[in-house]
């Protein structure tokens, strides 16, 4: 896994925007767009910066060999946008699920329908109906 998926998952997770991210590092948004594009590099001074922001070693930031463990929800999001396929509408759905599960308004026995109702979607689908 690259550096820049690293920061990517990781800022994510965080709900940090990239440029208050960049402000952080001491770095302006474009430098910043740049590295996370892959144009530039950042020096070893804002390496440095970056992986203490984000509570990580430079060492595992720029080892692509070291992977960072992807939830469910972004394993999916990954594997549909690297098959171009869109991913707004999933985005969308995973969100407002967070909600409803997360939320008071449903209770155990009312996610437990939702679960058996988007089981037998999920179900129809496989089987073309």
């Amino acid at each position: 896994m690259t550096i820049i998926e690293k920061m990517d998952i990781m800022l994510s997770r965080r709900h940090i925007r990239r440029v208050d991210f960049a402000e952080k590092i001491g770095v302006t948004y474009r430098a910043f767009a740049y590295y996370m594009s892959g144009t530039r590099k950042p020096r070893k001074s804002i390496l440095e910066k970056i992986a203490k922001e984000l509570d990580v070693s430079v060492d595992f930031l720029t080892d692509d060999t070291q992977e960072i463990r992807l939830t469910s929800e972004e394993a999916l999001i990954r594997n549909l946008a690297a098959r171009g396929a869109e991913t707004g509408d999933a985005v969308k759905f995973l969100a407002k699920s967070h909600g409803l599960f997360a939320g008071n308004s449903l209770t155990d026995e009312d996610k437990e329908s939702l679960m058996r109702c988007l089981s037998e979607i999920y179900e129809d689908s496989r089987n073309g109906k």
